[in-house]
């Protein structure tokens, strides 16, 4: 048989897993832009509740005003830190199924290194017992070809 059907269904795993592995990979590059994103986010809220205005003068309607907004920033910066986080955790799953699926496709590949190695060794043992016959055969072909001169000359004279 002939490596490529040897081997057919072994190949259709790999490009199953591949396939696999490539989906996986751009999920982990999808998820880490989101994470850059978040986290661009959460900082930006953490830098509109820092560089708010303090309470100047004013009414305590104005006070009261100026605390329900700076309420408001804490609120939003709080949600964006929780969206970075959690898109931080997605991100760390998708860098586990990637390394998963990048793990599936190698197996495979030593799998068909491996049944590689073990024809290209069964071929060099045939090889081998192949030219040990020649060798053989050389060899029994010489010896007989190659009979004492004195033998010769008895079954000469006797005939």
């Amino acid at each position: 048989m002939r490596r490529e059907e040897v081997d057919r269904g072994l190949r259709a795993v790999r490009r199953v897993r591949d396939v696999r592995e490539q989906d996986s990979r751009f999920g982990l590059s999808v998820a880490l832009r989101s994470v850059q994103d978040r986290d661009a986010e959460a900082e930006a809220a953490r830098s509109r509740v820092e560089h708010s205005p303090a309470f100047g003068t004013g009414s305590v309607a104005d006070f009261q005003g100026h605390v329900d907004r700076i309420a408001g920033l804490v609120r939003l910066q709080s949600q964006a830190t929780a969206r970075a986080a959690a898109s931080r955790t997605v991100a760390d799953e998708a860098r586990r199924r990637w390394q998963h699926d990048r793990q599936q496709v190698r197996v495979v590949d030593l799998l068909l290194e491996r049944r590689a190695a073990e024809r290209a060794e069964a071929r060099a043992r045939r090889e081998q017992a192949r030219l040990d016959d020649l060798a053989t055969q050389t060899w029994l072909r010489n010896r007989a070809g190659h009979t004492d001169p004195a033998d010769r000359d008895d079954q000469g004279s006797s005939s």
